[in-house]
């Protein structure tokens, strides 16, 4: 029995150092990806950064293209890295609840803190995939997921009765997808000089204007 929990103990602990060694490459990439760009950053100047050898990069995450994702992933998770943004419990209450320019208004807050986090890395992975064929289907898939996640917060509406009365869940869906996302954001506090408040502000009062009634 002791040599069980003996076993099981060391698992747990190679686990906890392998999830220690991959959040130190991410961010270590994160860091490089922002500063000098996604092509400018080689394998061996992650590894560097992190303060691990060169393999131990490709173990842990086996490409750049892999390094990349695992950095977006990380930005748009925040703190629970591990868990889908719609898994957060702030996200099932948001979806829960009823007041829906309170829903919309805790909705804008969940989406103006992961721009915060990830809405300049996201602008690494657009200009990188731009010159990069390989990078493409991750910003595809970026988008997709994007819209399907916000699809949740259309649903969530149209439960509970609050759309605008003629306004399909398809156009609801749209119109949060192009109002709620990373260029927009950049566009507005890093090009315009917005604060993320303001911005999170605007972003309120426009959902509320396209999916709600007046």
């Amino acid at each position: 029995m002791g040599t069980v929990k003996k076993r099981t103990y060391a698992m747990a602990n190679r686990a906890r150092q392998a999830a220690e060694t991959r959040r130190r490459i991410v961010e270590a990439a994160a860091r490089l990806f922002l500063g000098q760009g996604y092509a400018a950053t080689s394998i061996s100047a992650i590894a560097a950064e992190a303060g691990v050898a060169v393999q131990t990069v490709y173990a842990s995450l086996t490409t750049k293209r892999d390094i990349l994702q695992a950095v977006i992933q990380a930005g748009v998770r925040g703190d629970q890295d591990e868990v889908a943004v719609t898994a957060h419990a702030r996200w099932l209450q948001m979806e829960a609840e009823a007041d829906p320019r309170r829903k919309l208004s805790m909705f804008a807050r969940i989406h103006r803190e992961i721009c915060e986090r990830e809405a300049e890395l996201f602008g690494v992975l657009e200009t990188a995939a731009a010159v990069d064929p390989d990078l493409a289907p991750l910003l595809r898939d970026k988008e997709r997921f994007r819209y399907e996640d916000q699809t949740r917060v259309v649903r969530s509406l149209r439960r509970q009765g609050q759309l605008r009365v003629g306004l399909s869940a398809r156009k609801a869906s749209d119109s949060i997808w192009a109002l709620a996302s990373e260029r927009v954001y950049l566009a507005l506090v890093k090009e315009r000089g917005w604060s993320a408040k303001q911005f999170e502000k605007w972003l309120t009062d426009q959902l509320e204007a396209a999916l709600l009634a007046a």
